[in-house]
């Protein structure tokens, strides 16, 4: 029986990880950013509710929560698949929680207790090519299986939330909208590591694209359209795309196309980035570009508006959704748009600080205290 005087939550966020590749780009971002949301507003919306994270084991996030582990290797994809579905079920029976929170796509098969599930994208629906065999046939099967069967789903955008609804038909009436929080403390903390290393091997007068290189990101198209633009103009500028590498091949494809194009001086490859480059990394951009085919949600979008750093956007629905009229909109389907809004850039800085200074007050909108309360409120519900 639920406990509404002191409500038992569990969490699975076994896919936090600050390892130095692709398991710590966005997904990992949301968990860490909604964990910490909770903690910052648990006093003021839930002093009541005892909240239980499960983890990985190698992860110490420095949360105010109970944290749970397991013996499974759960940052291995076949080992986590089979913890969710087989081991994770054991336990929630032992601990009997009041409410589940499967925060990434997933919910085990036999979940014992009320459950909500967040669903990050449907990529592997609505661009199957651009996932791997493997996990686009597991979240095919799970995750429609899971937005089915949960109490209630969880979108990070109105446009994941419409293609819940149309592609798994979940009823409307049962998918609620939490976004990402942003990430509002844009100077390093005095005790954060020095990142004058990784600021010294950053170009001058930059471009930047930051996210895992994979397909979907579409960034052959902007290597193309980025070499076009210099050659039309000569304009002194860079390419960084910082970011792990992907899947597909995409980095490959990108090297090669570097090599063709003899772009080698003008596009950097410069991995994943460290928090602690963060701030350099967004901070000397001359603006971010997103050509992505498709988002859950965005956050590099996010991010750069919360570094006041002007963006350029392919127009698709969740990232018009996250940036309205805060950003320079262009479409992929010929090059024209974002040569415009680059060459506009390069001739008036003033419009680009203009553009960055509306983007950082859009991003005051996805506060850590206003999402914290929004889940909450979605948890207290149940009771």
């Amino acid at each position: 029986m639920p406990s509404p005087d002191r409500p038992r939550l569990e969490l699975n966020a076994g896919l936090l990880s600050s390892r130095p590749d692709a398991s710590g780009a966005g997904i990992s971002t949301y968990v860490t950013r909604t964990l910490r949301a909770l903690a910052e507003t648990q006093a003021d919306c839930a002093p009541a509710w005892q909240v239980q994270v499960w983890l990985n084991r190698s992860e110490h996030p420095g949360l105010p929560f109970q944290r749970r582990t397991t013996h499974w290797h759960v940052s291995r994809p076949i080992a986590r698949i089979m913890w969710e579905q087989a081991a994770l079920p054991l336990a929630l029976r032992v601990h009997r929680p009041d409410l589940f929170h499967g925060m990434v796509n997933v919910l085990p098969v036999a979940c014992p207790a009320p459950s909500l599930v967040t669903v990050m994208d449907l990529s592997f629906l609505r661009m199957r090519a651009t996932v791997p065999g493997p996990r686009r046939r597991y979240l095919q099967v799970l995750c429609g299986r899971s937005a089915r069967s949960a109490s209630r789903v969880l979108a990070i955008s109105h446009a994941t939330a419409a293609d819940v609804h149309r592609y798994f038909e979940v009823p409307s009436s049962r998918i609620e909208v939490v976004p990402v929080p942003a990430e509002l403390q844009v100077e390093a903390p005095a005790d954060s590591p020095d990142s004058s290393d990784y600021s010294q091997s950053l170009p001058d007068n930059y471009l930047l694209h930051l996210g895992t290189l994979e397909p979907r990101k579409n960034l052959g198209w902007l290597i193309e359209a980025f070499a076009a633009w210099l050659e039309r103009t000569g304009a002194d500028w860079h390419l960084v795309l910082a970011g792990a590498p992907g899947w597909g091949g995409e980095p490959e494809r990108l090297a090669a196309a570097v090599r063709r194009l003899d772009l080698a001086e003008r596009v950097w490859f410069s991995g994943w980035v460290p928090p602690s480059g963060m701030r350099d990394l967004y901070g000397r951009a001359r603006a971010v570009v997103l050509p992505s085919l498709l988002e859950g949600f965005g956050i590099p979008l996010l991010d750069a508006m919360a570094y006041g750093v002007p963006v350029l956007c392919h127009d698709i629905p969740s990232l018009r959704e996250l940036a309205g009229d805060r950003a320079a909109w262009f479409s992929v389907e010929d090059f024209d748009g974002l040569h415009q809004h680059l060459t506009q850039l390069n001739r008036d800085p003033a419009w680009g600080a203009d553009l960055g200074t509306a983007g950082r007050a859009r991003a005051e909108e996805f506060s850590p205290r206003r999402v914290g309360s929004l889940l909450w409120e979605q948890y207290g519900s149940f009771f």
